[in-house]
């Protein structure tokens, strides 16, 4: 199988989360055989969609823009048996360069219109490509992802595109100490759910329980969030600046 693993936060150093997910989801299809790439969007040169419809007219099933999407991006889209969407859930969607990205896959779809069950859609020009979706947020919760689900549901499930959506709730946690065990097996689960999608295409309800399975209680994530937030603005640093100083030590954590 091969699999092209996008990765659509902008942050660096160790410190996103959307990263760290989908290093261990690369590990367990690695692990399983599969030929993995990962590419980070943010070191993309990616135009925004210009709607002129040259990939359905004049240039069927190629962008007239010459960027990264065009020249590399949207190639290695098409020669993949599986694409990985990772991206940290802002405001409820995908991030930005995550949507560009999706835009610019406009050239998959022939212009043409269809309808199935009531609904009008595109058909695809390639039936070749699958996609999971993964994604992270920082505040508990399944429901905070029912926007993107269905989103993603609607734009992928009807062709059978969609094979899995991957969602972490209360990311942050991850990486704090005093949830160290539950982390361990969060992220154990995601290396598993790897070796299922490459050997079936699907993730197995008990593997995808692990990967969702409360972190932290709602009270203990408002008290120490709060006063990470404080403590941010008193000192006038970005939370990243608070993590790289340890003060993280200072909340009792």
């Amino acid at each position: 199988m091969k699999v092209l693993a996008l990765n659509a936060s902008p942050r660096k150093q160790g410190q996103s989360k959307t990263e760290l997910m989908l290093n261990n989801l690369v590990k367990g299809m690695r692990e399983a055989g599969a030929d993995v790439e990962v590419i980070n969007l943010r070191d993309k040169q990616i135009e925004n969609c210009k709607g002129c419809f040259f990939c359905w007219t004049k240039t069927p099933g190629i962008c007239v823009q010459k960027d990264d999407m065009t020249n590399e991006l949207y190639p290695k889209l098409l020669a993949s048996d599986l694409a990985i969407y990772g991206t940290p859930l802002y405001l409820s969607t995908v991030s930005a360069s995550m949507k560009t990205f999706i835009d610019r896959t406009l050239p998959v779809l022939e212009p043409f219109f269809e309808k199935d069950n009531e609904r009008i859609f595109h058909p695809y020009r390639h039936d070749r490509l699958k996609i999971v979706f993964l994604s992270v947020a920082a505040v508990p919760g399944d429901s905070v992802f029912d926007r993107l689900s269905s989103w993603a549901n609607y734009l992928y499930a009807h062709s059978g595109k969609l094979v899995a959506e991957i969602y972490r709730s209360c990311s942050p946690a991850l990486n704090l100490p005093l949830y160290q065990e539950k982390s361990q097996d969060i992220l154990a689960a995601v290396t598993q759910a790897g070796h299922e999608l490459v050997k079936s295409e699907t993730i197995l309800p008990d593997t995808m329980a692990r990967i969702k399975q409360p972190i932290m209680d709602d009270d203990s994530f408002i008290e120490l969030s709060n006063h990470i937030w404080e403590a941010c603005i008193k000192n006038k640093m970005t939370i990243n600046e608070y993590i790289e100083k340890k003060l993280m030590a200072d909340s009792g954590v």
